[in-house]
C-alpha cells in the first residue's frame, strides 16, 4: 500500500510541477512576444513614436492594448513616463534603469500581482527610452492553486480509502462493509479524476489556445486518464481478492473482439510488426468486457517490451472444447527464476521501468481463472515471450 501511495503522490507532484512550469513559460513567452512586436512597430515608425508615444499604440478606436489585460508603459531616457496603456489608470509599472531585459514578479500598491518585462528602446545606437510590459498573473495563480487543491483532495481521499479498504480486506468480518467501501471508492475516486479530465477536454476544444497551453492541457488529460485506469485496475484487484467481482457471460465473436484489440494496439505502437491469425468459427460465451481486458493487457505487455520493428504474433485457434490464444513476441524476455512471480499483483520484473505498477498480468490471470481456463508463459531472456491462454467456449 505504501508503494502505491508513493506512486500516486509522486505522479501528482510531477503533474503539478509540470503544469505550473508550462503555464509560467507560457506567460513569459507572451510578454517577450509583445515586447518584440512593439519594438518592431517603433523601429518602423520612429518619428511618429517620438512625436506622440501615447497615440502610437493606444488608439482611441481600441486595440489589444486597450481591450485586454496587457499593460504597456513607455519611459524616456531619464525614467519619466511618456505614455501608458489606459488599463493602468493611475498606477504605473515599476521601472529601474539597471534591470533591462529582465523578467520579474511584482506586486502593485493595490495588491495586484504582475509579471513584468523591461527593454531599452534603442535603434542605430540611439536610445529613445524604455519599454515596460506587464500582465496580471492572478488567473495563472488561481489555476495552479485550483489544480493543487484538486490533486491534494484526490490523493488524500485515495490514500484514506486505500487504508480503510485494505484493513477491510484483511478482516473476514468486514465483507459487508467492504462491499460498501468498493461502491463508495468507485464513485469517490473516479469522480474528481473525471472532473479534471472533463475540464481539460472541454478546454482543448477552444480555438484560441496557444501551442504551449494546448500541450499542457493535453498532458493533464493524458495523466488523469492514466490515473483513472490505475484506479479501475486497483478496484478490480480489490474486488477479485474479496470475491466481490463476478463475471457476466454472453455470446460474442471472439475473432472480432481480438481484431478490434489488435487494431488499437497497432495504433499505439505503429513501429511494431503485429500479425494476426484468426479462425472462422469463433463464437464464445464469456464476459466480453473482462476478455477484452485480458487481451489488451497481454497485447500491451508484448508490444511494450518488444524493440522497434520487433514482432508480435497473435494466433487464435478454435478447438472442440474451447479456444487457444497465443501471443508471442521477440522482445527482451523474462528470466526463468522470475517467471513464477509475474502473475502476482504489484510485481514488476524491472521495477519502475515499465511505467506501470504490476497489475496487468495479475488481472489477466484472474480473468482466465474466472472463466475456468489456463494461462501459461514460455520465455527466454533476450529471445522473447509467449503467453498461451486456454478459454472454454461456454
Amino acid at each position: 500500500m505504501i508503494f502505491i501511495a508513493g506512486i500516486l503522490i509522486f505522479s501528482s507532484v510531477t503533474l503539478y510541477s509540470f503544469v505550473e512550469q508550462k503555464l509560467e513559460q507560457w506567460v513569459e513567452l507572451r510578454l517577450l512576444n509583445w515586447a518584440d512586436n512593439l519594438l518592431i512597430d517603433i523601429q518602423q515608425a520612429q518619428d511618429r513614436f517620438k512625436a506622440d508615444p501615447a497615440n502610437f499604440i493606444f488608439s482611441s478606436t481600441g486595440n489589444e492594448f486597450t481591450s485586454s489585460g496587457i499593460l504597456v508603459q513607455f519611459m524616456d531616457t531619464g525614467g519619466k513616463i511618456l505614455a501608458k496603456s489606459p488599463n493602468l489608470k493611475r498606477s504605473s509599472l515599476p521601472f529601474a534603469a539597471n534591470e533591462d531585459d529582465v523578467l520579474k514578479d511584482v506586486e502593485m500598491t493595490d495588491g495586484t500581482n504582475l509579471k513584468t518585462y523591461q527593454r531599452t528602446i534603442e535603434f542605430d545606437d540611439r536610445k529613445l527610452g524604455y519599454l515596460v510590459v506587464g500582465i496580471p498573473t492572478s488567473q495563472f495563480h488561481n489555476a495552479v492553486n485550483s489544480l493543487r487543491v484538486i490533486l491534494a483532495i484526490v490523493m488524500t481521499c485515495t490514500i484514506i480509502i486505500m487504508v480503510f479498504g485494505i484493513n477491510g480486506i484483511m478482516s473476514f468480518e468486514s465483507i459487508r462493509n467492504q462491499r460498501k467501501f468498493l461502491s463508495f471508492a468507485s464513485h469517490e475516486l473516479r469522480t474528481p479524476i473525471s472532473v479534471i479530465s472533463g475540464h481539460a477536454e472541454v478546454s482543448l476544444r477552444g480555438g484560441s489556445l496557444t501551442p504551449e497551453c494546448r500541450e499542457t492541457l493535453t498532458t493533464i488529460k493524458e495523466e488523469t486518464d492514466g490515473l483513472n485506469r490505475l484506479v479501475s485496475d486497483l478496484l478490480l484487484i480489490f474486488r477479485t481478492q474479496s470475491g466481490v467481482q463476478k463475471i457476466k457471460k454472453q455470446f460474442f465473436n471472439f475473432s472480432e473482439l481480438l481484431a478490434d484489440c489488435t487494431s488499437n494496439i497497432k495504433k499505439m505502437y505503429p513501429k511494431k510488426n503485429i500479425t494476426l491469425n484468426l479462425p472462422q468459427d469463433s463464437q464464445i460465451k464469456a464476459d466480453e468486457g473482462q476478455i477484452r481486458k485480458l487481451i489488451n493487457n497481454l497485447l500491451e505487455n508484448a508490444a511494450k517490451f518488444t524493440a522497434e520493428n520487433g514482432e508480435v504474433k497473435i494466433d487464435l485457434e478454435s478447438q472442440p472444447s474451447g479456444f487457444i490464444l497465443k501471443i508471442k513476441d521477440n522482445g527482451i524476455g523474462i528470466k526463468k527464476e522470475l517467471q513464477k512471480n509475474i502473475f502476482n499483483a504489484f510485481y514488476q520484473v524491472e521495477q519502475g521501468k515499465s511505467g506501470g505498477v504490476g497489475l496487468g498480468l495479475a488481472i489477466a490471470k484472474w480473468v482466465v481463472d474466472a472463466h475456468k481456463g489456463r494461462i501459461q508463459i514460455m520465455s527466454e531472456e533476450g529471445k522473447g515471450t509467449q503467453f498461451t491462454v486456454s478459454i472454454p467456449k461456454a
